[in-house]
């Protein structure tokens, strides 16, 4: 009698410290924190489309690295619509002193250049377009 109380105590603790563990797996998944994911918030800002128009493509690259390539783009075909803001985050290894943003209008109107920004000052950039000068300003914060 006294092995079955001990083997049903044993079984029963077990299977306690497996729920314990297993739900503290879950929460620790389920409410993870966005500020744990990997950054360089050095670098990360906000960017705001204030043009008028939607974007289909944003492209950031460091400044004088040459053509712009699809590892640039970071929409990755989600729309970017008038209005809109997109946080930009940056892995903690890029590094690089100046940077480059260029944008392609959804319409097909071509594609509008802002180069060398410093983004370790920048938090925020608003895109404006001017209609009466027919041009498209990076208001920088």
């Amino acid at each position: 009698m006294r092995k079955l109380l001990l083997i049903t105590a044993s079984v029963v603790f077990c299977l306690s410290v497996v729920a314990t563990a297993s739900y503290n797996a879950k929460s620790r998944n389920s409410f993870t924190p966005k500020s744990f994911t990997a950054q360089n918030p050095e670098l990360d800002f906000t960017i705001v489309n204030k043009t008028g128009y939607d974007i289909k493509a944003l492209y950031i690259g460091a400044s004088g690295t040459g053509d712009w390539t699809k590892d640039d783009e970071v929409l990755k075909g989600r729309a970017f619509k008038n209005g809109a803001s997109y946080d930009i985050k940056f892995s903690p290894k890029t590094k690089a002193e100046k940077w480059d943003i260029m944008v392609d209008w959804a319409d097909g109107s071509g594609k509008e250049e802002w180069l060398k920004l410093k983004l370790t000052e920048i938090e925020k950039v608003t895109l404006i377009y001017d209609k009466e000068k027919d041009v498209t300003k990076a208001i920088i914060e």
